[in-house]
């Protein structure tokens, strides 16, 4: 049986799902699972943002703990005649201040007077259909993350190559904090863990 590696009090438990077709809707991932499982609370499919056909990828979220390790077990099962490949979704949200709330009250301590206070708004990270925001950093945005699941490792592999890579790029971190420190960005991962995460983590503190 699959070891639960998140608290009862989180309820969250959560699959990744990969090897989708490209022909598969969330309506259909969502009862695939839910006939199998039970317990679906969300079922999401990855979509490319210009061309809207699914990236093959997507994640489940189950409120229940013995149908996130059912779930587990059907690994393999084919769905649209592929075989999915399933696994415990490892990447959580960075624990960024309130990225996960619709709006925000901050309490700001006293500056020291050569303090700038505008620098004290955190960068918030968002789903870029399902809130307000200010920058896309999605592809093919020059913020965009260029490495790619399957091609470049499953998505905490592809996440860590994006924060390695980033470090070496000075000039595009100047601008990212120029353009992009104290905004709302927005991709297509929320509220699963994204680059959008690293690159608010490194503007703001540095």
């Amino acid at each position: 049986m699959a070891t639960n590696v998140y608290s009862k009090d989180e309820n969250q438990w959560s699959i990744f799902v990969s090897n989708i077709s490209y022909d598969t809707n969330e309506q259909e991932l969502h009862s695939f699972f839910e006939k199998a499982c039970g317990h679906v609370k969300v079922a999401r499919i990855i979509y490319d943002n210009h061309t809207r056909r699914n990236r093959g990828f997507g994640f489940i979220e189950f409120d229940d703990l013995s149908a996130y390790e059912m779930a587990l077990t059907l690994n393999g099962n084919s769905l649209n005649g592929r075989k999915l490949k399933i696994r415990h979704n490892k990447s959580k949200p960075t624990p960024l201040p309130d990225s996960s709330t619709k709006s925000t009250t901050f309490t700001v301590a006293p500056e020291p007077a050569n303090v700038n206070l505008t620098n004290a708004r955190k960068t918030h990270v968002v789903h870029c259909k399902k809130s307000n925001y200010d920058v896309y950093i999605g592809r093919p945005s020059i913020w965009g993350n260029p490495f790619k699941i399957g091609r470049d490792g499953d998505k905490s592999e592809r996440l860590q190559k994006y924060r390695e890579w980033i470090m070496t790029q000075p000039e595009l971190l100047e601008r990212a904090k120029r353009e992009l420190r104290g905004r709302t960005i927005a991709c297509w991962c929320k509220p699963e863990a994204c680059h959008g995460d690293i690159l608010a983590e490194i503007i703001d503190t540095n």
